[in-house]
This record gives structure tokens, sequence and C-alpha cells, in this order.
């Protein structure tokens, strides 16, 4: 599944392509042998770009980077799970039983230090929905450092408020930005209504900006 998505993406990144079969057994060593938090020598094991991934609060996995392709980021697993991040947003999510199979924003590049409002729709194919409005308000909350892998970045906190009347479905999803660059570290995102929360972030950060 997570080669079906790479090739519907299309293209490979310079630091996330290469050879499948060596990523996907990465992946699996990373995700199947290990029961504690992911761990700076986990992370430096691989030598592609990383993400770490907890659902639920569960344990965290480790997803390496397969496409990075016009701004969408294509990260995935051998536990046949794949997410797109955009704009440190996740906008399609797949293998986890409830996902987010299409986001549509006329958003390009997020400014994260500003308030502002946005409006974007989504596909549920699960839940039999299709072009549902969602409107969101953007609040930068103020610095707010976090600690990746031993180290410390320096981060503001933007709550991002956001709701659906059909869907009657309210939900703040929380980012924590690099004021300068407007990479997101870390997120904490809902992605379908009465769905899982998903925590990512970033361990080895691809080379693109962003």
């Amino acid at each position: 599944m997570a080669i079906a998505a790479a090739s519907l993406l299309g293209g490979c990144s310079s630091d996330g392509g290469g050879d499948w079969l060596a990523m996907l057994q990465a992946a699996r060593v990373a995700w199947d042998n290990r029961d504690s938090p992911v761990s700076l020598a986990d992370a430096s094991s691989i030598p592609f770009a990383t993400l770490g991934l907890r659902i639920d609060g569960g344990r965290e996995q480790i997803l390496i980077l397969a496409t990075d392709v016009a701004g969408d980021r294509l990260w995935t697993s051998s536990a046949k799970i794949a997410l797109t991040v955009r704009n440190g947003r996740i906008v399609r999510t797949a293998g986890l039983g409830g996902d987010l199979s299409g986001y549509f924003s006329p958003i390009h590049k997020e400014d994260w230090t500003t308030p502002h409002r946005y409006s974007w729709t989504a596909d549920f194919n699960s839940l039999g929905y299709y072009s549902v409005a969602i409107n969101c308000d953007v609040r930068p909350m103020g610095p707010d450092a976090i600690v990746i892998l031993e180290k410390r970045i320096d981060t503001i906190r933007v709550e991002e408020s956001c709701r659906s009347d059909r869907l009657d479905w309210s939900f703040t999803n929380t980012y924590w930005v690099n004021a300068q660059s407007g990479r997101v570290w870390r997120s904490i995102e809902q992605i379908i209504p009465k769905g899982q929360i998903l925590e990512i972030e970033l361990l080895r950060p691809p080379l693109s900006p962003g």
C-alpha cells in the first residue's frame, strides 16, 4: 500500500527515495522490535529522513520519507501506515482504519506567526463524506521550547481550532513551529471525526525547508 501511495504521488526526493527494500527493512526493525520510545541511536541508525509517530498516546514509531514532491511529503512504514504532510499538517493518511483521504486548501505556504482564519475541504472515504467544509482559526500562543532526541529546539506553539458544521465536529490541533524557518517540528492532530489522535515529530528532518 505504501509503495502504491508513493507511485500515486510520483517522483522521489534526494533524501527520501532510493532503495525501497532497504528503507522498508530499516523501518520494520525500528517498528517491530522496540517497546521503548525512539532513541537517538534508533534515529541515527536509519540514513534517511525520519518521522516519529504516536497514535492515541501509544509508543512512538518511526516512518521514513518516501517522496517529497511539490511540498507534499509521503512518510511510510512497514506496518502499512502512510502519512502525507504538507506545511506541517497531515493532509492524507492510509492504514489507520479511519483515514483522511483528501485535503484541499488554497494555502501554499503557511504563516504560523500571525493569527488568521482559513477554510479547507476534506474527503473521508471510510465515512462516506466528501467535500466537507472545515473552517479553522490559527493562533500563535508564544514561545514553547521542545526536546527531540535530546536536543532542545526553540519553537512557538500554535493552536488551530477547527469546526465542520456539516459533521457537527469541532477539534483543536497543536503545532510547534520554528518562527524563523517555518518548519513544524511537532504536531498533535485529529484528522477524522471520532478518530485517532496523531502526534508526529521530525526525528531526522528532510533537506528541503518547511
